[in-house]
């Protein structure tokens, strides 16, 4: 940039511009990091007037360091520098016809000058001190702010610290029931081990106890082509007995005449699956089937044997469905595939030779002990008849079969 004459400009004309680069300078230092300035005006800093030889080398400064210039042009304010100051200040196009002009119209006079000086130095710090007032407020009202803040920080504390023990409490409170849920669970463990040994002497106990009263059977059978339901009911109470289930002695006449059939609730139909599903779940129930009555109904169209194995899934799915005891009995020991095995959860067995599966029923019924529920499955009126009297309940096949299907 090429330089400018201002020389038609005397010092004093800028003299309110000239102390403002000082200010400037002065106060630069106290920042961080320091506003840099030319070397020049630093013996200056302190000064709050400037003398007329000090404006002359200020001057010099200032209008030689072109960077420093343009940073006082940015910050120059009406208030601290007058109008001719300002001009030469920010010097806008044709700056200085307009300097020369509004100094020609306000000749110089220090005394008109000191004053104006000392004039725009009270407004302006009665500008700063405004503004230092609005800056209290505004810094009173976010000390408000953050005060109350703070305040809702440390409810929120109180809350979570109140939340945290609540949950630490209900944690111990869960940590005590597992303990004791751990400790049931370790004696359920140990009285299972128990039951299941108990239940395998059981099985053993009942696997001898059926081929004992099978040959007892058979070997009754032998002595005679026929063997009436006086004599098999004994023979069968006979190896009952074997297994501890049959009744002592003195108790057996309770066997025929005391047993109660089990009550079918209200407004429901006798023999419908409703009814059926209520008898075969009524706790230690045991339930006798007819097997070929059941079987051959049906399955018509199967041999014999595929007959009775489909009839015994059917029972077997009744048995893991409801944890219901089933005993099916069917026709003939001499038949292919007739013989007792143990199954996982259903009895089955099969009538010696010469007794046929109604006397086997109903000799089950009557072994069995008074107070256990006894319910028998078949559509043969003559076993119907018998074991209703025995105070036993019946079931149709048909029903037997609808619900097994279910």
């Amino acid at each position: 940039m090429d330089p400018v004459d201002t020389s038609a400009l005397p010092d004093r004309a800028l003299q309110s511009a000239l102390e403002f680069a000082v200010l400037i300078a002065a106060a630069g230092q106290k920042t961080r990091p320091p506003v840099p300035f030319p070397a020049g005006l630093k013996p200056f800093l302190k000064f709050h007037k400037l003398t007329a030889k000090a404006l002359a080398t200020v001057r010099d400064v200032v209008e030689s360091d072109e960077h420093y210039l343009g940073l006082l042009a940015l910050g120059a304010q009406a208030e601290l520098v007058d109008e001719v100051g300002m001009l030469w200040l920010t010097r806008p196009e044709g700056w200085l016809e307009l300097a020369v002009a509004a100094l020609g119209s306000d000749p110089v006079d220090d005394d008109a000058a000191d004053a104006r000086a000392e004039r725009r130095r009270k407004e302006a710090a009665e500008t700063a001190a405004a503004r230092s007032r609005l800056e209290v407020i505004e810094l009173k009202g976010a000390l408000a702010r953050e005060r109350q803040e703070a305040a809702d920080v440390v409810k929120d504390r109180d809350l979570t610290a109140k939340r945290l023990r609540a949950a630490e409490s209900r944690v111990r409170e869960l940590e005590k029931a597992a303990q004791r849920n751990e400790a049931s669970a370790t004696a359920a463990t140990e009285l299972a081990d128990v039951t299941s040994d108990e239940a395998a002497l059981l099985r053993a106990r009942l696997v001898d106890a059926e081929a004992a009263r099978d040959q007892a059977l058979a070997a009754r059978a032998e002595e005679g082509s026929a063997i009436d339901a006086d004599r098999l009911r004994s023979l069968l109470l006979d190896a009952l007995a074997l297994t501890g289930a049959a009744p002592e002695a003195g108790k057996r006449a309770r066997r025929t005449t005391s047993r109660k059939p089990i009550p079918i609730p209200g407004g429901v139909y006798g023999d419908s699956e409703k009814a059926g599903e209520h008898l075969l779940r009524f706790t230690g129930v045991l339930v006798l089937v007819d097997g070929y009555n059941v079987a051959k109904l049906g399955w018509p169209d199967l041999t014999l044997q595929h007959q009775r194995e489909r009839c015994i899934e059917s029972a077997e799915a009744l048995a893991r469905r409801w944890g219901t005891v089933f005993h099916i009995v069917f026709d003939g020991a001499d038949v292919v595939g007739a013989h007792s095995r143990a199954r996982r959860v259903v009895r089955v067995s099969y009538s010696p030779e010469g007794v046929i599966a109604d006397d086997v029923l109903r000799a089950e019924v009557a072994a069995t002990d008074s107070g256990r529920p006894v319910v028998v499955v078949t559509n043969d009126q003559a076993v119907l008849h018998d074991v209703k009297a025995a105070g036993a309940n019946t079931l149709s096949s048909d029903t037997f079969l609808a619900l097994a299907r279910r």
